[in-house]
Protein backbone atom coordinates (compact mmCIF):
# COMPACT_ATOMS: atom_id res chain seq x y z
CA UNK A 1 0.00 0.00 0.00
CA UNK A 2 1.25 3.63 -1.34
CA UNK A 3 0.05 7.28 -0.52
CA UNK A 4 -0.16 9.15 -2.80
CA UNK A 5 -1.39 12.74 -3.10
CA UNK A 6 -3.95 14.47 -4.98
CA UNK A 7 -3.78 17.49 -7.14
CA UNK A 8 -5.72 20.71 -7.20
CA UNK A 9 -7.85 19.31 -9.82
CA UNK A 10 -8.46 15.71 -8.47
CA UNK A 11 -5.76 14.05 -10.59
CA UNK A 12 -3.48 11.48 -8.48
CA UNK A 13 -0.11 10.07 -9.98
CA UNK A 14 0.16 6.48 -9.69
CA UNK A 15 3.21 5.21 -8.84
CA UNK A 16 5.62 3.63 -11.57
CA UNK A 17 5.97 0.58 -10.06
CA UNK A 18 1.88 0.37 -9.63
CA UNK A 19 2.02 0.90 -13.80
CA UNK A 20 4.34 -1.23 -14.67
CA UNK A 21 2.79 -4.11 -12.71
CA UNK A 22 -0.55 -3.07 -14.40
CA UNK A 23 1.02 -2.13 -18.02
CA UNK A 24 -0.77 1.06 -17.84
CA UNK A 25 1.19 4.17 -19.84
CA UNK A 26 -0.34 7.70 -20.53
CA UNK A 27 -3.39 7.59 -21.88
CA UNK A 28 -4.54 4.34 -20.07
CA UNK A 29 -8.24 4.15 -19.39
CA UNK A 30 -9.08 3.26 -16.11
CA UNK A 31 -12.31 2.54 -14.30
CA UNK A 32 -13.44 3.99 -11.45
CA UNK A 33 -15.52 2.89 -8.46
CA UNK A 34 -16.60 4.39 -5.04
CA UNK A 35 -17.82 1.61 -2.76
CA UNK A 36 -17.91 1.53 1.04
CA UNK A 37 -16.13 4.35 1.57
CA UNK A 38 -13.23 3.73 -0.98
CA UNK A 39 -12.12 3.96 -4.22
CA UNK A 40 -11.26 1.52 -6.47
CA UNK A 41 -9.10 2.32 -9.63
CA UNK A 42 -8.66 -0.49 -12.35
CA UNK A 43 -7.37 -0.82 -15.37
CA UNK A 44 -10.67 -0.67 -18.17
CA UNK A 45 -11.11 -3.48 -20.71
CA UNK A 46 -11.49 -2.88 -24.30
CA UNK A 47 -15.31 -4.98 -24.10
CA UNK A 48 -16.31 -4.71 -20.39
CA UNK A 49 -17.12 -8.57 -19.90
CA UNK A 50 -20.82 -8.79 -18.79
CA UNK A 51 -21.33 -9.58 -15.26
CA UNK A 52 -24.31 -12.12 -14.43
CA UNK A 53 -26.16 -12.06 -11.38
CA UNK A 54 -27.08 -15.45 -9.37
CA UNK A 55 -30.50 -14.82 -11.06
CA UNK A 56 -29.06 -14.74 -14.62
CA UNK A 57 -26.50 -17.41 -14.15
CA UNK A 58 -29.51 -20.08 -12.46
CA UNK A 59 -31.44 -18.69 -15.55
CA UNK A 60 -29.07 -19.85 -17.91
CA UNK A 61 -28.50 -23.18 -16.02
CA UNK A 62 -31.94 -24.06 -16.07
CA UNK A 63 -33.27 -23.11 -19.01
CA UNK A 64 -30.59 -24.61 -21.05
CA UNK A 65 -31.46 -28.16 -19.91
CA UNK A 66 -32.26 -30.98 -22.06
CA UNK A 67 -34.50 -33.46 -19.91
CA UNK A 68 -35.62 -33.68 -16.67
CA UNK A 69 -32.20 -35.60 -15.29
CA UNK A 70 -30.14 -32.76 -16.21
CA UNK A 71 -32.38 -30.23 -14.76
CA UNK A 72 -31.91 -32.49 -11.42
CA UNK A 73 -28.57 -32.35 -11.42
CA UNK A 74 -28.67 -28.30 -11.61
CA UNK A 75 -31.08 -27.67 -8.67
CA UNK A 76 -28.65 -27.83 -6.25
CA UNK A 77 -26.43 -26.01 -7.56
CA UNK A 78 -29.04 -22.85 -8.14
CA UNK A 79 -29.92 -23.82 -4.52
CA UNK A 80 -26.21 -23.56 -3.78
CA UNK A 81 -26.37 -20.09 -4.94
CA UNK A 82 -29.15 -18.78 -2.44
CA UNK A 83 -32.07 -19.33 -4.78
CA UNK A 84 -35.31 -20.88 -5.07
CA UNK A 85 -35.16 -22.92 -8.58
CA UNK A 86 -39.00 -22.32 -8.66
CA UNK A 87 -38.59 -18.73 -8.29
CA UNK A 88 -36.27 -17.76 -11.15
CA UNK A 89 -37.95 -15.19 -13.67
CA UNK A 90 -38.47 -16.30 -16.60
CA UNK A 91 -38.69 -20.32 -15.83
CA UNK A 92 -42.46 -21.33 -15.45
CA UNK A 93 -43.32 -23.42 -12.44
CA UNK A 94 -43.67 -26.21 -14.76
CA UNK A 95 -40.59 -26.25 -16.94
CA UNK A 96 -39.25 -29.32 -15.60
CA UNK A 97 -42.06 -31.21 -16.39
CA UNK A 98 -42.56 -30.10 -19.70
CA UNK A 99 -39.02 -31.77 -20.44
CA UNK A 100 -38.75 -35.32 -21.26
CA UNK A 101 -36.52 -37.90 -19.48
CA UNK A 102 -33.61 -39.07 -21.01
CA UNK A 103 -34.59 -41.83 -21.77
CA UNK A 104 -37.45 -40.32 -24.16
CA UNK A 105 -34.69 -38.02 -24.82
CA UNK A 106 -32.93 -41.03 -26.26
CA UNK A 107 -35.85 -42.34 -28.25
CA UNK A 108 -36.72 -39.02 -29.87
CA UNK A 109 -32.96 -38.85 -30.63
CA UNK A 110 -32.51 -42.31 -32.52
CA UNK A 111 -36.13 -42.40 -34.35
CA UNK A 112 -34.75 -38.51 -35.90
CA UNK A 113 -31.42 -40.01 -36.63
CA UNK A 114 -32.96 -43.40 -38.13
CA UNK A 115 -35.71 -40.67 -40.19
CA UNK A 116 -32.70 -38.93 -41.91
CA UNK A 117 -30.42 -42.12 -42.48
CA UNK A 118 -33.51 -43.07 -44.50
CA UNK A 119 -34.23 -39.61 -46.14
CA UNK A 120 -30.03 -40.21 -47.01
CA UNK A 121 -30.40 -43.43 -48.20
CA UNK A 122 -33.57 -42.27 -50.49
CA UNK A 123 -31.65 -39.33 -52.35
Amino acid sequence: MQTVKMGKRGTILLPASFRKQLGLSGGSLLVTEAKDGEIHLRPALPCEPERWTPERTAYFMLNNCVTQEEWDAMVPDVVAMGLDPNRIEGIEPAHRESLPTDLEWDRRTAKAIAVNEVKTLSA
